[in-house]
């Protein structure tokens, strides 16, 4: 590798006719490489944007798989042009922190402090005599009040004392729920990804929701998208396998939407798209949110037009506007009773499947 890992191959060949072999085959190990070779041409874009091994990660210290997503947040912040200065803070954040172990989630604190302090161009030094004089990320306050334990070199004081100042310097332990100690026996994955991480946690499943189980996409139709030329296979599942296609896309219109012509084993199937590409004057519309009971959403893309106002009392089952689209004409009734606390969609007009038509209370 070019960030701080050595090809496995070079591993065994190094431990081979040593007192401590690996145990695997040279041979067997090199016939994966193509199959490599070929997935990080895929990946490209996220490559950590070295040409060539280098000796700075004895300085900097960023683990090799942090290094690359390190540089895409750089990109993400502006920051891009100055990621060898990034990487210089890296090493002042790493000391000031104490050196510590570094790897997921310790070696994000770091990151993101690095990312921080040449954001707005902070002096390590200041900042560290003086941390109360700057803000800080959440996730350096989090660790310096225990949230992922307590170091092995114990902590940096007095710097930790300083940035604590007037914040709890112990997070509040709590006992798992009933429900949190079932899953650990019925999905423990599931259960402890939700523990660990529950902000990434919470949007892998709202999207899974919305989009559903992406992991059977090929990663080139996944990053890339669908080619014209070509037809792209998705198992499902076992056994159900369908061939998606491209024909045509339309022009963008003033929404940023887009028709596409496309097909499903080899049916035609049109559908709108919205091109984030396009520079759209018109507000993007408010979604429902699934999860929500409140919400009432647009069951599909129509013209809409409300029947009820703001304040009015419904009953579960009642209509509270009309969708029509297609020459066909529907009614979008009310889940359960209550009072129209807010009408989003108020006057008649276009609207999209998903759309928040209005909220009760």
């Amino acid at each position: 590798g070019t960030t701080s890992q050595p090809p496995m191959s070079a591993l065994v060949a190094a431990t081979n006719h040593s007192e401590r072999p690996t145990g695997l085959d040279i041979d067997a190990v090199n016939a994966l490489e193509p199959y490599w070779e070929a997935t990080r041409r895929l990946y490209a874009p996220f490559e950590s944007g070295l040409p060539a091994p280098t000796g700075r990660v004895y300085r900097h210290e960023i683990p090799g798989g942090q290094l690359s997503n390190l540089r895409q947040q750089a990109i993400a912040l502006g920051l891009g042009e100055k990621f060898e200065q990034i990487e210089d803070m890296y090493a002042a954040a790493n000391d000031i922190l104490g050196d510590i172990v570094k790897v997921t989630p310790s070696s994000k604190v770091v990151g993101d402090l690095a990312l921080h302090l040449v954001a707005v161009g902070a002096d390590p030094t200041a900042f560290a005599d003086d941390p109360a004089a700057f803000d800080i990320p959440e996730s350096v306050i989090g660790f310096l009040s225990g949230e992922l334990g307590d170091p092995p070199g114990g902590w940096p004081e007095p710097f930790r004392t300083k940035a604590l100042q007037g914040r709890t310097s112990k997070p509040k332990i709590t006992e798992l729920t009933d429900h949190e100690k079932e899953g650990l026996v019925s999905d423990r994955r599931h259960t402890l990804n939700r523990l660990l991480f529950p902000g990434p946690s919470d949007d892998f499943d709202k999207a899974y929701v919305e989009y559903g189980d992406l992991s059977c996409v090929p990663t080139g139709a996944f990053l890339y998208g669908l080619r014209n030329d070509a037809e792209t296979e998705v198992e499902l599942e076992e056994g159900n396998l369908l061939l998606f296609g491209i024909e045509a896309i339309g022009d963008a219109d003033e929404r940023g939407m887009r028709n596409v012509l496309g097909t499903i084993n080899g049916q035609l199937r049109p559908t709108e798209v919205r091109d984030r590409s396009v520079d759209s004057k018109v507000a993007a519309a408010e979604k429902a949110d699934t999860a929500n009971r409140q919400h009432v959403a647009v069951p599909f893309a129509g013209v809409v037009h409300a029947t009820v106002a703001e304040g009015d009392t419904v009953e579960a089952g009642q209509t509270v506007a009309t969708i029509e689209a297609m020459k066909m004409e529907a009614s979008i009734t009310s889940p359960h009773g209550g009072t129209v606390a807010r009408l989003v969609i108020s006057e008649t007009r276009q609207a999209e499947g998903g759309d928040l038509l209005l909220e009760l209370r």
